[in-house]
């Protein structure tokens, strides 16, 4: 009978390890966009598509980024210019996020996968788009700057 109840309460006990939310393991995301100060860092995976993309670009507030392409493992790092900077930065401020809901129906296969984290004065925000529900989510414009930003660097 121990042989029995012994590894029955073992496996639901590891069901129910595996089913605490990720809040409860790292650090809180916050739902919303909050104000982003003067310091602040992005980071953006670019992954899926067709040909099984995976891209990353991180950025930080002082301007130095790094780009990675883990399928040709290509990988760069810079300085973006001020003027370029700045103009990221009024996007990332001016990003006005809106929870996307997925239209009734709709697949999102072979589609990119957008995955968004911004660290400011101790806050996180982090959302996951695709390519169906970027367009609603208020986070396009900041997409398209840092898609053309791993586009420059991978060249």
């Amino acid at each position: 009978m121990l042989k029995i109840i012994f590894p029955s309460v073992l496996i639901i006990a590891l069901l129910t390890t595996g089913c605490i939310s990720s809040s409860q393991q790292t650090p809180a995301a916050t739902p919303t966009l909050f104000s982003i100060t003067s310091e602040w860092t992005i980071r953006m995976t670019h992954s899926g598509g067709i040909m099984g993309l995976m891209r990353s670009v991180e950025v930080s507030s002082n301007g130095n980024y790094t780009v990675v392409d883990e399928q040709t493992n290509n990988r760069a790092t810079g300085q973006i210019a001020e003027d370029d900077l700045a103009k990221l930065g009024k996007v990332i401020s001016s990003a006005n996020f809106n929870t996307p809901e997925m239209p009734d129906g709709s697949v999102c296969a072979d589609c990119f996968i957008y995955d968004i984290e911004i660290h400011s004065s101790g806050n996180i925000f982090r959302v996951q788009l695709n390519d169906i529900n970027l367009p609603a989510s208020g986070m396009e414009d900041l997409v398209i700057s840092l898609r053309a930003l791993i586009d420059s660097a991978l060249k």
